[in-house]
C-alpha cells in the first residue's frame, strides 16, 4: 500500500502561516521586555505581561474548541491571525503600561484563535495514518522561527529602534493572513457537530481524553515561560553580547528542529517513558549549565541540550492530547492542550518575574531543573500504563 503524502497544498498553506506567525511572535517576545526595560517597567511588569496575554488566551480557548468543531476553522484562523498582526503594530508605539497591557490583550485573543485553528486545521488535511508525524512537522515552525527570529529582532531594535522591529514583524504576520486565504479545504460534515452540542459541563469546553498530557504540558510550559521572558535580560546581564545570545537561540532551534524530526523515531526504538525520562533530564541539565554559566560555550551546550529535549516531549504529548479524542472532538483537545500551555507559559513569566524582583535572577534557572524533574514525576503517574502512550 502506497503511504500517503503529508505535504499537500493544504499542509503547506498551514505550515506557512504557523510558520509566519511564530516568527512575528518571537520577534515581539525577544523585543518586549527589552523594550518594557528600556521604559524603566520593572521585572514583575514585564512578567505581567505576558500575564496578561495568557489570561486573554485562557478567555478564548475553551470557547474555541466548540466554535472549531462547529463553524469555519479557516476563517477563525484568519481572523484571530489578523488580530494579532495589528496588535502587534500597535505594540511598537505603546509607551503606556495601561495601553502595552489592552495591548497584549488583543494579542492574547489573537494568537490563541489562530493557533488553535491552524493546527486543527493541519489534522483535517494529514493522512489518518501519518497524523503524529505531521503535528511533528508543524512544530518545525516553532524551531524555524527560533532560528529566524530572536537575531532579526535583535538586529532591528538594536540602539534603541524598537518600532523598526515591530513593523516588520508586522508585516510577516500580514503575509500570513494571505496565506490562509489559500487554503482550501472544508472539514467533513459529520455527527461531530451533534455529539459537541450535546457535551455538557466541562466536556462542553475541553476535552477530558486530553487532561493527562496537557496537565504535564502545563508544568512544562511552566519550565519554559523563564528562557522565554528572562534569557535575553538574563545573559546580557551576565555580560554576553547580543550576537552571542542570537546564537544561542539558532543552536536551540536546530535543536528543537532535529527533535522534532527524529523524536517520535527515538520513542519507537526506546519506548515513550525512556524518551520521555531522557528529555526531561536533558532540559533540566540545560537549566542547571545556563545558572552556572561561566563562558558562552556552557550557555551554547544548554542550548541544545534544552532544544533536543524540549522538541522530543512536545509533539509526543502533542500527539497523546490529540490522537486519544474522537476526531469530531479534535478542535476541543487541540483546545484543551495549547489551555494548559498558555497557563504554564503565562503564569509562569508573572511567577517567576515576581521571583526575580524578590530575590534576584541566580534561583530562577536552578528551579527550572527542578520544574523539569517534577514534569517526569507527573508524567510517570498520569500516563505510565500502556494504555495511555502512543502505540
Amino acid at each position: 500500500m502506497k503511504e500517503q503524502r503529508i505535504f499537500g497544498w493544504d499542509f503547506i498553506m498551514v505550515f506557512i502561516a504557523g510558520g509566519l506567525i511564530r516568527i512575528c511572535y518571537q520577534m515581539q517576545n525577544t523585543v518586549t521586555p527589552l523594550y518594557a526595560a528600556n521604559l524603566g517597567f520593572t521585572a514583575a511588569s514585564i512578567g505581567l505581561l505576558t500575564t496578561v496575554a495568557t489570561i486573554a488566551s485562557l478567555a478564548l480557548r475553551p470557547f474555541l474548541g466548540g466554535w472549531l468543531d462547529r463553524y469555519s476553522r479557516k476563517w477563525i484562523a484568519i481572523l484571530g491571525t489578523l488580530v494579532f498582526s495589528v496588535a502587534t503594530l500597535v505594540n511598537g508605539i505603546a509607551a503606556i503600561f495601561v495601553l502595552l497591557v489592552i495591548v497584549k490583550a488583543f494579542q492574547g485573543l489573537g494568537f490563541s484563535a489562530h493557533t488553535t485553528a491552524v493546527n486543527t486545521m493541519a489534522t483535517d488535511v494529514l493522512p489518518e495514518e501519518r497524523l503524529s508525524e505531521g503535528i511533528g512537522y508543524m512544530g518545525l515552525t516553532g524551531s524555524l522561527s527560533m532560528a529566524i527570529a530572536p537575531a532579526l529582532a535583535l538586529s532591528l531594535a538594536g540602539g534603541g529602534n524598537y518600532q523598526t522591529a515591530y513593523l516588520v514583524a508586522f508585516g510577516i504576520g500580514a503575509v500570513a493572513v494571505l496565506t490562509l486565504f489559500l487554503f482550501r479545504k472544508k472539514p467533513a460534515v459529520t455527527a461531530g457537530e451533534k455529539v459537541t452540542d450535546q457535551a455538557r459541563g466541562i466536556a462542553r469546553y475541553f476535552e477530558p481524553s486530553a487532561f493527562k498530557p496537557s496537565a504535564v504540558m502545563l508544568l512544562l510550559g511552566l519550565c519554559a515561560a523563564a528562557p522565554s521572558t528572562f534569557f535575553a535580560m538574563y545573559a546580557l546581564n551576565k555580560g554576553f553580547g547580543a550576537d552571542q545570545i542570537s546564537l544561542y537561540f539558532t543552536i536551540y532551534a536546530v535543536a528543537l528542529a532535529i527533535a522534532r524530526l527524529f523524536g517520535a523515531r527515538l520513542a519507537r526504538i526506546l519506548s515513550e517513558h525512556r524518551t520521555m525520562l531522557l528529555a526531561t533530564l536533558l532540559d533540566a541539565a540545560a537549566f542547571l549549565l545556563i545558572a552556572f554559566a561561566s563562558n558562552i560555550w556552557m550557555i551554547w551546550l544548554a542550548a541544545a541540550l534544552y532544544g533536543l529535549g524540549y522538541g522530543t516531549i512536545y509533539p509526543l504529548l502533542n500527539a497523546m492530547a490529540i490522537l486519544k479524542a474522537p476526531p469530531s472532538r479534535r478542535g476541543t483537545a487541540m483546545a484543551t492542550f495549547l489551555t494548559a500551555m498558555d497557563v504554564g507559559i503565562g503564569f509562569g513569566a508573572s511567577m517567576w518575574g515576581l521571583l526575580v524582583d524578590w530575590v534576584g535572577m541566580g534561583v530562577l534557572f536552578p528551579l527550572c531543573a527542578l520544574c523539569c524533574v517534577l514534569a517526569y514525576v507527573l508524567y510517570w503517574l498520569l500516563l505510565r500504563s500502556k494504555e495511555e502512550v502512543l502505540s
